[in-house]
Parts: structure tokens; sequence; C-alpha cells
């Protein structure tokens, strides 16, 4: 199981639902990560997972986008 810096397992795999629908929907980080986010706020909204949007759970989600959508690496070739 993924860590996402939630309280119980059951929010780690909530948290992990909102990542897995993210990678799968979207085509690059910065769409899938406002997505995300947006859907944390949401989850924090609920009495079970209010700390859904804390910076720690936030970071975690950032680094999950980050492994899934490397940033392109181009090199300059000039002579």
């Amino acid at each position: 199981m993924r860590i996402f810096e939630m309280f119980y397992r059951a929010g780690n795999a909530a948290v992990g639902g909102i990542v897995d629908q993210a990678i799968d929907t979207f085509d690059n980080r910065d769409d899938a990560w406002d997505w995300a986010a947006n859907e944390l706020e949401l989850l924090a909204q609920t009495s079970t997972y209010g700390e859904a949007d804390d910076t720690a759970v936030r970071e975690a989600v950032w680094k999950a986008l980050k492994k899934a959508f490397p940033e392109a690496v181009f090199k300059t070739v000039r002579a």
C-alpha cells in the first residue's frame, strides 16, 4: 500500500484512488494535479478525512504524480 500521509489506511486508500484516477485520466502532470488537488479539497470536507488537504498529503500526491509524469529533459547539441 502506498502511503500518502493520511491518518488511517482507508484514508491512504482513498487518496491512492484519487492519484490512480488522475494518472489514468490525464496525460500531463499539471492537469492531473489540478484535478487531484480539487478532489483532495472535496475529500477533506468529509468528517472522516479532514486531513486530506494537509501539506504533507498534498506533497505526497505531488510526488506520486511527478513520478508518473516525469519531465522531459532536452539537451541542446550545438557545435
